[in-house]
C-alpha cells in the first residue's frame, strides 16, 4: 500500500511539472502599444549595469513574444518587438565581446576579472539571443536583418556566425579549451572521429579520476546490503522508540564498520567535474559543428528538420532517447535490498529519467554534451555490474543451489553412528546412560554444494 501509494505522488508530481512546463510559454501578458519607453530603459542600463540591461532585453521578449492581443495583426506587431529586443540584445553582446573596443590591457586585477566576467556572461547570452531569434522569430524583420552577411571585422558575415568568431576567439585563451581542442587535434581533427573520441577520452580520464571515490561507494553499497536483515531487525523491535532506534542503528553500523554516509560523499565530489565538463564542451561548442557520429551527420540532419542533429553541436533526438534508456539502466542495476525498495528504487530510476528527458527538451543541449553523458552511463553501467549486480548474483545464485525453493536450509541434525561408551559414576557405583551432551552435534552448513552430503563409509567407528 505504502509503495503504492508513493507511485501516485510520483505521478502526480510528473503531471505537475510537465503541465507548468507547458503552460508556462502560454501565459499571456498585457503589454503597452509603444515599446519604445522600455527600449530607452534597456540601452540606459547598458554601460552601468550590463547584465540588467540583458535582463531588461528578455523581458521585452518574454511579453511582446506572448501578448493579449486583439487580433493577427496586432500579434504580429509584438512579434516585431520580440524579435527587435533579440536582435538589440545580440548586438549589444556582440559589441561588449569586441576586445579591441572593450580591452583589459592596463586594468588592475580585480577590475580586469570583473570586466572579463561581464564580457563572459553578457557574451553567453548574446549568444543565446541570436540562437532564439533566428529559430524562433525568424519571420521578423529582425531575423532577416541578422541573416544580412555585413557582421565581423570583415563585414562579411551573418551575425550569428561574426558572433561565433569573436566567442571562439574568447574561449581560445581558456585553459578547458585548449585540453579539448588539443586532444582534437592529437587525434587527426577528422569530423567523423575526433570529435566524439574526444568526448570518449575526457569520459574515460574523469571516470578514472574518481575511481576509488567510485569503489568505496559500491563497498559501502554491498556492506549495507550484507545487513538489512539485522537493521530490518532492528527497525522492527524499537519502532515505537526512535530515540533508541537511533542509538542502536548507529551501534550497529559501527559494530559491522559501515557508514552510512559513505556512498553520498564520493557522489557529491563528481558534480565539480560535471559542471567542469559541461563548460569545456560549452567553450569548444562551435568547433563541435565540424564532427560527426554515426547518424549525426548533415545529411541526416538537414532531412529530419531538427529531430536528429546534423553535427555535435546540434540537438538530437535519438542520442537523448539512448541517454535516457541508460540513466534507467544504470540506476536500476543497483540491486535492492528488499521489495519495498525495490518498488522505491523504481519508481526513482523512472521519475529521474523523466526529469533529465525534460531538461535536456527544454534546454535543447547540444548532441555532444548528451554523447558525454551517455558515455558516462555506459562506463557506470560496466562498474555497477562488475562490483555490485555481480557479486549479488553469484551470493544468491549460490544460496539457492542450497535448496529447491531457492533458500538455503540446513539439513537435519546427524550423529555418530554409535553414542560414546558409558561412563562410569565413581559416586553411584554404577553406570550412567549416555546423556543428549554425549552425543556428536550437528555439522555446520557448508558454503559449497557439499551441504548435507552423505558421511564417508568407514566414519564414526569406535577404536
Amino acid at each position: 500500500m505504502k509503495a503504492f501509494s508513493r507511485s501516485i505522488l510520483f505521478l502526480v508530481f510528473a503531471a505537475l511539472t510537465l503541465f507548468v512546463a507547458g503552460c508556462a510559454p502560454l501565459q499571456k501578458y498585457d503589454v503597452a502599444s509603444d515599446p519604445a519607453p522600455r527600449f530607452a530603459k534597456a540601452k540606459s542600463l547598458e554601460v552601468a549595469t550590463p547584465i540588467l540591461a540583458m535582463d531588461e532585453y528578455q523581458k521585452i521578449r518574454t511579453e511582446y513574444g506572448n501578448p493579449n492581443s486583439k487580433d493577427d495583426a496586432e500579434a504580429k506587431k509584438y512579434r516585431e518587438v520580440a524579435g527587435k529586443a533579440l536582435l538589440d540584445a545580440s548586438l549589444f553582446g556582440f559589441e561588449t565581446i569586441d576586445l579591441t573596443h572593450n580591452t583589459t590591457v592596463g586594468l588592475n586585477p580585480v577590475d580586469k576579472a570583473a570586466r572579463e566576467d561581464i564580457q563572459f556572461k553578457v557574451g553567453d547570452r548574446a549568444h543565446q539571443a541570436i540562437k532564439e531569434l533566428l529559430d524562433h522569430f525568424s519571420d521578423t524583420d529582425a531575423a532577416k536583418r541578422a541573416l544580412e552577411p555585413k557582421w565581423g571585422d570583415t563585414k562579411d558575415r551573418p551575425l550569428r556566425e561574426a558572433m561565433e568568431v569573436r566567442l571562439d576567439t574568447r574561449n581560445a585563451q581558456l585553459a578547458k579549451y585548449k585540453i579539448i581542442a588539443g586532444i582534437v587535434r592529437a587525434t587527426g581533427s577528422i569530423p567523423a572521429v575526433s570529435y566524439w573520441l574526444a568526448l570518449v577520452i575526457i569520459a574515460v580520464v574523469v571516470k578514472g579520476a574518481t575511481m576509488p571515490l567510485t569503489l568505496k561507494m559500491y563497498k559501502s553499497q554491498r556492506e549495507m546490503q550484507k545487513i538489512q536483515p539485522l537493521l530490518k531487525e532492528i527497525q522492527a523491535k524499537y519502532k515505537d522508540d526512535r530515540v533508541k532506534l537511533n542509538e542502536v542503528l548507529m551501534a550497529t553500523y559501527k559494530e559491522h564498520k559501515v557508514n552510512p554516509f559513505a556512498s553520498c560523499f564520493p557522489m557529491l565530489i563528481q558534480l565539480p567535474f560535471l559542471y567542469l565538463v559541461y563548460d569545456m564542451i560549452r567553450q569548444y561548442e562551435f568547433h563541435f559543428a565540424n564532427g560527426h557520429f554515426l547518424w549525426i551527420s548533415p545529411g541526416l540532419g538537414g532531412a529530419t528538420h531538427g529531430t536528429l542533429g546534423g553535427n555535435l553541436a546540434q540537438f538530437d533526438l535519438a542520442l537523448l532517447i539512448l541517454y535516457c534508456a541508460s540513466n534507467y539502466f544504470t540506476m536500476r542495476l543497483t540491486p535492492p535490498s528488499d521489495p519495498q525498495a525495490a518498488a522505491s528504487q523504481k519508481q526513482m530510476s523512472i521519475m529521474m529519467t523523466f526529469v533529465m528527458f525534460f531538461m535536456f527538451m527544454q534546454y535543447k543541449w547540444s548532441s555532444a554534451f548528451t554523447l558525454y553523458w551517455l558515455i558516462l552511463n555506459i562506463i557506470s553501467t560496466a562498474q555497477q555490474y562488475h562490483y555490485i549486480y555481480k557479486p549479488n548474483k553469484i551470493k544468491f545464485s549460490d544460496a539457492a543451489s542450497l535448496s529447491g525453493d531457492g533458500t538455503a536450509t540446513a539439513p537435519a541434525p546427524a550423529f555418530r553412528d554409535k553414542p560414546t561408551a558409558p561412563r562410569t559414576n565413581p559416586s553411584s557405583g554404577g553406570v550412567t546412560k549416555p546423556s543428549q551432551s554425549n552425543l556428536a552435534t550437528p555439522r555446520p552448513v557448508s558454503s559449497g554444494n557439499t551441504a548435507g552430503r552423505p558421511r564417508a563409509k568407514g566414519k564414526g567407528k569406535k577404536k
